[in-house]
């Protein structure tokens, strides 16, 4: 894949154009844009903002290229490469981002969908019970006794559909049902519970929701299937190129054994405890849905707290112990962040022993991935550099620095200003970040 002088030229000059005049802010980004509002997974991608890198690269690209994404989320750099005719693979440590991005992949043949829909809706009609099939700690704080019998109703109701793709529809439909009528406040990722007189006020309808919003994603669907169709990317009802979702914890490995052409990805700014607590928010969807509709590789209890997510993913976990022993080994490695380092105060440099942590795994993911990768590939990473105790961590030149050490340079690098920070401006780590970097890397020679 190693691109002669002349279509080297060409595609920095296709980049410049989009850094230059693209909407990589995405000011014109439409909400049902790749099924993105399937549900509102935390610190999600903009599609426009990826779709205009990726066309920009994919006249580049070999013929049947395959992106990845190992962080992939709600799938968004995905769903964008899938517009271009590129094969994808994707994977996340969060059970619940695998289901999301499952159900946004799978058949779309509207019509069956549609009549799956009426049949489950004549079984919630004739199921009368009013038994609670789901029980954990804390159930009755995050829902009241009507909307766990209404959930029961429904999670027995999806579990009788016989097609899984379309069960994985249904999850996901009723995880955003989950994230809205449960007691939990939607203006924090975090779990945080309403005020007790915000929840005795609440008129809650449990089934009229799920109908409204299943509703919406046929249409969505419908959008996202014409779009594939009109570049003749369907094959029946399903994507012609090659896909591929699987659980997976890119910090021990990639679960493929496939060489890829592209990485389009965000990694996390940081660990989960102390960022966007990925895991925290899917807590509550999780206790609802059926196991045997999730990943069967999952390694690890992601019920056994509302933290063991966030716990298990990069920079989860501090050893202070090994922190201190191979401090030195990693700022020699990495220019940037021994420079940040040392320009802090002594006597607070224990306070970053989770950002050291979060780096040390990143790296060790990063070796993954490099070695999934072609030798020629490209890397779009999509980075923001967050604050810690005040102080700006600059990831954009770590990354930069983990990238130069692996021999592959940068040859692009663009700004975007994030736009929506509604949730992130209440997130003490992040309320400064303003600006997301876009940096593009290929191995020459």
């Amino acid at each position: 894949m190693q691109l002669a002088n002349n279509q080297h030229n060409e595609l920095l000059i296709r980049l410049q154009n989009v850094r230059k005049f693209g909407d990589l802010n995405g000011t014109t980004a439409k909400k049902a844009e790749n099924l993105h509002r399937l549900f509102l997974y935390p610190a999600m991608m903009v599609p426009i903002t990826q779709s205009l890198i990726i066309e920009a690269l994919s006249e580049a690209l070999p013929k049947n290229a395959i992106a990845m994404d190992p962080y992939m989320g709600s799938g968004t750099s995905l769903m964008s490469c899938m517009e271009y005719g590129i094969g994808i693979y994707g994977q996340d440590i969060n059970p619940l981002a695998v289901l999301i991005v499952n159900a946004k992949i799978s058949s779309y043949n509207t019509l069956q969908i549609k009549q799956s829909y009426a049949s489950l809706i004549d079984r919630i009609k004739q199921d009368k019970s009013s038994t609670i099939d789901v029980q954990f700690p804390g159930v009755d704080k995050w829902f009241s006794r009507q909307v766990q019998q209404d959930l029961s109703r429904l999670r027995r109701c999806i579990i009788a559909e016989k097609k899984q793709s379309i069960r994985y529809l249904y999850w996901v439909v009723m995880s955003e049902i989950i994230r809205l009528d449960s007691n939990d406040r939607t203006s924090t990722y975090k779990l945080h519970q309403r005020p007790i007189e915000d929840i005795v006020k609440r008129e809650i309808n449990v089934i009229r929701d799920f109908c409204v919003l299943f509703e919406r994603c046929l249409n969505d669907i419908e959008d996202f299937k014409q779009k594939l169709s009109l570049k003749k990317l369907l094959n029946g009802y399903t994507y012609s190129k090659y896909h591929q979702i699987h659980w997976g914890n890119s910090l021990k490995k990639i679960n493929n054994d496939l060489k890829f052409d592209l990485l389009v990805s965000s990694p996390p700014y940081g660990d989960n405890h102390t960022t966007v607590t990925y895991g925290q928010h899917s807590y509550l969807q999780l206790q609802w849905i059926d196991p045997l509709d999730l990943d069967c590789n999952i390694d690890y209890d992601y019920l056994r707290t509302t933290q063991e997510i966030d716990r298990q993913s990069l920079g989860g976990k501090l050893d202070s112990k090994w922190i201190n022993n191979n401090l030195p080994d990693i700022l020699s490695r990495i220019p940037s962040l021994n420079l940040f380092y040392n320009s802090i105060p002594e006597g607070d440099r224990a306070k970053y022993f989770k950002t050291i942590s979060f780096i040390a795994d990143f790296e060790q993911s990063l070796d993954n991935i490099v070695a999934s990768m072609k030798d020629n590939a490209f890397y779009v990473w999509t980075i923001g550099n967050r604050y810690v105790n005040k102080r700006e961590v600059p990831n954009d030149k770590i990354l930069i620095d983990l990238m130069t050490n692996k021999h592959i340079p940068l040859i692009f690098n663009a700004e975007r200003e994030i736009l929506n920070k509604k949730q992130s401006k209440r997130n003490r780590s992040s309320q400064t970040m303003e600006k997301e970097h876009i940096l593009i890397f290929q191995r020459q020679g």
